[in-house]
């Protein structure tokens, strides 16, 4: 039986993990951190995302604490709606698994308790890092040694398996950064919530047990320091621009901005994924804007094609060899096309200019106006393609 070593027990890590365990097929993850905490606060978890989850036996568990993922509300600045995503139709007809709304560290917990236990070693910090055409081989600071037939990096945008075995790569910079935190819910928000303003976006996510994660994107020069975390006073003016009372009534909550999360927007473009017996899945192979949510998504569906082509090689169907570079070519194109459709969609909530921006909600709007449209091409993009 083929043994698999993971690097990261993060979303996709855990995925695979989880896939593999389905399959009958040995799987260690191997984390950092002393425990499993999810690092943000809320998570989209789209249509395609839940369908993996519906596959592998989680989808309930996720769902228990979140909410029904049922629209996208688009507003201007000042709160006006340009138009709304309605996900309910496509639902109804079944064309569509139903996405939910979850805190990041409720969706982990259950990503790690559908692995078999003794599955995940924590606080395990790797000395060096060995493959060659007989196995794996890991080694940790304290001498313990793990030894495999293949190694996954599902160890983040910043992994130490595409660093050892692939070589530098630098994440590219958006020039955008993002705050995260979670308040209560108090006004009863059902959907997803976006407002587009100049040169910033802000988003109002409810995620269940009357929670609303609040994320935003800004402007930001790579060398700036400028997050505007000094204080919440400051944290509010930064935003000012955004009139709507829902997003002050949110900010408003704030009597610190001690949990207030900042972060680079930042994408991997990493050729190749796979290198003899290693390969890359999720963020460490192609880290993507998250104008779409897809992140967890496409590290999702990557678990369960990997997974799929490692089977066939532990049972003799295919060598690894070629197993590996069927799991890079059968989820490179999707990966690649998610990504360009993320970017896109973050540039132009970033828009600065006055005209520029009144053409952009002007065209959203227009888009609104379309609903049949906008599902077709919804349930084109959301569906999982299991190809």
């Amino acid at each position: 039986m083929l043994r698999t070593l993971i690097v990261g027990g993060g979303i996709g890590g855990l995925s695979l993990a989880r896939e593999l365990g389905r399959r009958g097929l040995s799987a260690t993850v191997l984390e950092r951190a002393p425990k499993l905490a999810a690092v943000g606060a809320g998570i989209i978890m789209n249509p395609n995302a839940m369908a993996v989850l519906e596959a592998n036996g989680l989808a309930a568990c996720v769902r228990e604490a979140g909410v029904p993922y049922l629209g996208r509300d688009t507003h201007d600045q000042r709160g006006r709606r340009l138009a709304t995503r309605d996900y309910r139709p496509l639902y109804a007809a079944g064309r569509l698994a139903q996405g939910a709304l979850v805190h990041r560290a409720h969706l982990h917990e259950c990503l790690a308790d559908g692995v078999s236990p003794g599955t995940v070693y924590l606080d395990v910090r790797l000395r060096s890092l060995q493959a060659d055409p007989e196995g794996v081989r890991l080694e940790t600071e304290t001498g313990e040694a793990f030894t495999g037939d293949v190694l996954i990096g599902a160890d983040g945008i910043a992994s130490t398996v595409r660093a050892r075995f692939f070589g530098a790569v630098e994440p590219v910079y958006l020039g955008y950064r993002s705050h995260r935190f979670v308040v209560e819910n108090r006004n009863g928000l059902q959907h997803f919530t976006e407002l587009l303003g100049r040169g910033q976006s802000v988003g109002l996510v409810p995620i269940g047990a009357a929670q609303l994660y609040v994320w935003t994107t800004f402007d930001s020069p790579r060398e700036s320091r400028a997050w505007a975390l000094e204080d919440v006073r400051t944290f509010r003016a930064c935003f000012a621009q955004f009139t709507d009372s829902r997003v002050r009534g949110a900010f408003a909550q704030l009597t610190s901005t001690d949990g207030v999360i900042c972060t680079d927007l930042e994408e991997v473009h990493q050729v190749p994924w796979v290198r003899g017996r290693v390969a890359l899945l999720g963020d460490a192979a192609h880290a993507i804007s998250p104008g779409l949510g897809q992140g967890a998504g496409m590290a999702m569906e990557d678990a369960v094609v990997l997974a799929d082509e490692l089977r066939a090689a532990s049972e003799g169907r295919t060598p690894l060899a070629e197993a590996l570079g069927s799991y890079e070519r059968r989820r490179r194109a999707r990966v690649e096309q998610i990504g360009r459709l993320s970017r896109t969609i973050i540039q132009r909530g970033q828009l600065t200019g006055r005209v520029a921006c009144w053409l952009r909600n002007r065209e959203i709007a227009r888009e609104g106006r379309a609903p049949e449209r906008m599902q077709k091409a919804l349930a084109e993009l959301l569906h999982w393609p299991r190809s």
